[in-house]
């Protein structure tokens, strides 16, 4: 009888041993939960910088190619006045 207490207490021992690793597991997949969802939750004020961040390129852009135009032209021009004379 003492054997058979004995191979049960040993069996609910290893039990006892694999829940402690399994809640440890638990443990460390609600940490990488809670940092996968807070880095969600960065990503709409990171997009909405991203995107005014583009805006003001592309307008810097649209900026220098309406400014190459204009040089352009006026190159043009003085490339007409000095073959004129």
């Amino acid at each position: 009888m003492e054997k058979t207490l004995q191979a049960i207490l040993e069996s609910l021992n290893r039990i006892e041993d694999r829940l402690v690793g399994v809640e440890q597991r638990l443990d460390r997949l609600e940490e990488g939960q809670v940092r996968i969802e807070s880095k969600i939750a960065g990503i709409p004020e990171s997009y909405e910088n991203l995107e005014q961040f583009v805006g003001k390129q592309q307008r810097i852009i649209d900026e220098l190619a309406a400014r190459s135009v204009e040089y352009g032209v006026e190159i043009k021009t003085l490339n007409k006045v000095v073959r004129n004379q």
